[in-house]
């Protein structure tokens, strides 16, 4: 679901039109822009299944008999083990002085050239067909993301469900929600799952890990004599093609192009929250395609208490935070988890994530598909704004999150010794809370 609604996300910005940042929300305002994009059934998956589908018995085939060569090499063999010999292997016997010893006064080759011959699987047609079983695989990740969103389910909507206990699960559930489910998204997956499945075997085979041992073919294959006359191979080069044409139709992302729109995605839509909070644009942006190394570089927006500016490019968004009043300022890091492969970012407030997190203080999976995810974005966005209207003179003496008396006069800010909540005075009755942990986050530390 992550990757496939990025890709729809993407899509609005294909004609590389340039636009403001204050146009593009405008157009969201409007309904001909939006962050929140299902992807449920936006792909030919019937013809991607049913073309793949009938090629498997001929994939089948080539990985149970390849077509294969016959190597032959000449190598040198003790001669009380040599077969029979040929003419050439005499030749470069007789023509070797090395070999030959002198015995009983006689001399006599105490090893001969003979001819060995092995199979040889390292042919052009057999590196395709590997890189074929290997690219279907990855081929076939986005449409079952496309039909898995489809599907409704508790930790799909409610990305950190997994965690939560009963009472606050049932506070939180939409009663409709699965009464949303596709049963045409249903039957897809089950039949995209079928094929990964049959392609995880081909994987598995002797083949396969036979071709592994070789480089990996890249690029696109030429039609020789085997694939265009051999029936099983011909079945090979005609689907890769056919995926070719399917996937210019995607526009797949490639993982720096990820980095760069899900940049993209996340810092325009904590723009649109700063000013649906009543923050209006003060240096606006011009904004082409997002998937070559989207940038903003000082983006601001003010209201009558703060200034916001915003720096985002690659795997890191940094606000900071300064208040007109008070004279102060805060800078807050969010990292950009787009690699499932690599691990947070560890120098950061706070890790948005286009894949599912662990439930803590720091994390949260935030997609153009999921509508609830982009609460969570605003949570993270409201966090570098956090005021309150307080009675005056009580939390200069009590921490306002732990009500603890051990509470810290830094000067410019409070920190409280026993939570370690920091919060800053606009005025008498205004408080700006800096940083404050959950309560079993902190008897978690204890």
């Amino acid at each position: 679901m992550s990757v496939a609604s990025l890709e729809k996300f993407n899509k609005q910005f294909e004609n590389n039109e340039p636009r403001t940042v204050s146009e593009i929300l405008a157009l969201e305002k409007k309904g001909e822009f939006s962050f929140y994009l299902p992807v449920a059934d936006k792909l030919d998956t019937e013809t991607l299944v049913d073309k793949v589908e009938s090629c498997l018995p001929q994939i089948a085939e080539v990985i149970r008999a390849p077509h294969i060569i016959l190597k032959s090499e000449y190598n040198q063999v003790r001669t009380e083990l040599a077969g029979n010999l040929s003419p050439q292997g005499i030749r470069m016997t007789v023509k070797d002085p090395k070999l030959w010893k002198k015995k009983n006064g006689r001399l006599r080759p105490e090893y001969v050239y003979a001819r060995t011959s092995e199979d040889e699987y390292n042919t052009y047609e057999n590196r395709v067909v590997k890189a074929l079983i290997d690219k279907v695989v990855r081929f076939l990740n986005l449409p079952m993301d496309y039909a898995k969103d489809g599907i409704k389910n508790m930790y799909e909507a409610y990305f950190q469900s997994s965690v939560l206990n009963k009472l606050d699960l049932v506070k939180l559930m939409d009663k409709e929600l699965f009464k949303g489910s596709d049963k045409k998204a249903y039957a897809d997956y089950k039949k995209l799952f079928y094929l990964r499945a049959k392609f995880a075997q081909f994987k598995s085979s002797a083949f396969y890990k036979i071709m592994s041992q070789y480089p990996s073919f890249s690029g696109t294959p030429e039609a020789t004599n085997l694939f265009s006359h051999n029936r099983d191979y011909n079945a090979c080069f005609i689907l890769w093609r056919f995926l070719d044409e399917f996937n210019a139709g995607l526009s797949v992302l490639s993982l720096s192009e990820q980095e760069s729109v899900y940049c993209a995605f996340i810092s325009l839509a904590a723009i649109d929250i700063y000013k649906n909070m009543g923050f209006s644009i003060k240096d606006d942006s011009v904004i082409t395609g997002v998937d070559k190394g989207f940038a903003l570089k000082n983006f601001t927006m003010e209201n009558p208490t703060f200034k916001v500016i915003i720096n985002a490019s690659g795997k890191k968004i940094e606000i900071r935070t300064q208040c007109l009043k008070a004279k102060l300022q805060q800078t807050t890091v969010i990292a950009l988890h787009t690699d499932i492969s690599e691990e947070y970012a560890p120098d950061s407030q706070f890790v948005v994530s286009l894949y599912k997190t662990d439930y803590n203080d720091r994390t949260a999976c935030v997609v153009p598909g999921n509508k609830g995810s982009l609460k969570d974005l605003e949570s993270i966005v409201r966090c570098t704004v956090f005021t309150f209207e307080v009675e005056e003179g009580i939390y200069n003496k009590l921490c306002m999150v732990c009500g603890s008396p051990l509470l810290e006069d830094k000067g410019y800010f409070f920190k409280c010794e026993d939570c370690g909540a920091a919060y800053s005075f606009i005025d008498d009755k205004t408080v700006w809370l800096n940083q404050f942990n959950v309560l079993s986050e902190h008897n978690k530390d204890e």
